[in-house]
């Protein structure tokens, strides 16, 4: 499970029970109640990045975050966005209630997911309490989330990345924007076909590595090679046949056996549908 590892030095702030949490890959996100009192202060620290919403707070604008640089209150807005390893400190300008989500996030993981370098600077750039109804809109369904505990792990997990596609403003890869699959998500499908072309694989479960829904998997596949997903495992199949044939050290019946097929006659309709010849014609043409 992911650990944010955040430390914090707190004076005058003091949680309303524990925290309610929900965590993912590469991904953890909690809910606090909080109670300050006047001139309450906190510093905090994390090797991974974090966003802070303010949910609820009984005197609006009461909590002032600062990065060193910068002195921002809820009043100019309910999220701050703070990169790894930046120090922050926050203060209460009066007596405070308020409850509070943090999303933490491995940026290795987040850009590895998103075909994004850790260091684009979009993800480097420190923001302090500013305003975005959308995020603010996720980060409420977030919260909820955590509180219930009640849904699939997907439901926050989706709801954790959209909003950091808000948050970093990312668009649509351009091949998925023609109705392909980025080159990311494309690499983890044909990989996989490809190291699993010799036994049945399904649908579903390509389509899961890249989140998509089989349906739309399938379709966006076609259009990014012009083959089914069924068809270019197919070929990938016929190659490693290919190779058996050719190395001259087993029998049609065998390798047809060792790649997947019913038998020899299964394999041999497979193969020259892909090749135009059957696998005895084919290996006599290899040879010449």
């Amino acid at each position: 499970m992911f650990h944010p590892n955040m430390q914090s030095i707190v004076e005058g702030f003091a949680p309303s029970g524990g925290p309610k949490w929900r965590s993912w890959n590469g991904m953890l996100a909690d809910v606090w109640a909080v109670t300050g009192a006047a001139g309450a202060s906190g510093e905090y620290v994390s090797p991974h990045a974090r966003l802070f919403c303010v949910l609820e707070e009984d005197q609006p604008g009461s909590i002032v975050l600062a990065d060193g640089r910068k002195t921002a209150s809820a009043s100019s807005g309910r999220l701050s966005y703070v990169p790894p390893g930046m120090r922050t400190w926050s203060r209460a300008a009066g007596e405070t209630r308020l409850r509070h989500l943090d999303l933490h996030v491995d940026l290795r993981h987040f850009a590895q997911r998103l075909g994004l370098s850790p260091r684009d600077e979009r993800l480097l750039r420190p923001r302090l309490m500013f305003a975005n109804a959308r995020i603010e809109a996720l980060a409420g369904l977030l919260a909820e989330d955590c509180i219930s505990g009640a849904r699939h792990d997907r439901y926050g997990e989706s709801l954790a990345m959209a909003l950091l596609v808000e948050l970093f403003e990312i668009p649509l890869p351009a091949e998925e924007a023609r109705g392909g699959l980025s080159q990311r998500r494309l690499r983890l499908a044909t990989d996989y076909l490809a190291d699993n072309c010799l036994v049945t694989v399904r649908l579903d479960d390509v389509a899961a590595l890249t989140g998509l829904s089989p349906s739309y998997f399938a379709s966006a596949f076609k259009a990014s090679t012009g083959l089914t997903p069924h068809q270019w495992q197919m070929q990938q199949r016929i190659a490693r046949v290919k190779e058996r044939l050719s190395a001259g050290r087993s029998s049609i019946s065998d390798i047809a056996s060792a790649c997947g097929f019913a038998d020899q006659a299964h394999l041999t309709r497979v193969f020259k549908r892909h090749s135009g010849l059957t696998p005895a014609a084919w290996l006599r043409s290899f040879e010449l």
